[in-house]
């Protein structure tokens, strides 16, 4: 869970991933930083977390619909509001 990804989400996740001591990415939630990425940029960031393999994606604020797009494409991604209750098993 983060919230704006301003040092990069890529960079986040692998943070996160370290300091739990845990590979598996089952969602990520929260603002992804993507607000008019590079091509560039926005073709690593869907790579990377095309590898990753979470189930789910729940990309909000700070994440423009051109990205939510190219994310829609490698994983289910879904709206993120207030009251929102998740559920993992």
């Amino acid at each position: 869970m983060v919230g704006c990804a301003h040092s990069g989400i890529c960079n986040i996740i692998e943070y996160a991933k370290e300091v739990c001591g845990e590979e598996r990415i089952i969602d990520i939630i929260g603002g992804f930083h993507l607000l008019n990425p590079s091509n560039l940029q926005l073709e690593n960031t869907v790579k990377y977390i095309e590898e990753l393999a979470p189930k789910k994606l729940h990309a909000a604020h700070c994440t423009d619909l051109r990205s939510k797009i190219a994310l829609s494409r490698i994983a289910d991604i879904e709206e993120v509001g207030v009251g929102l209750r998740l559920e993992y098993v």
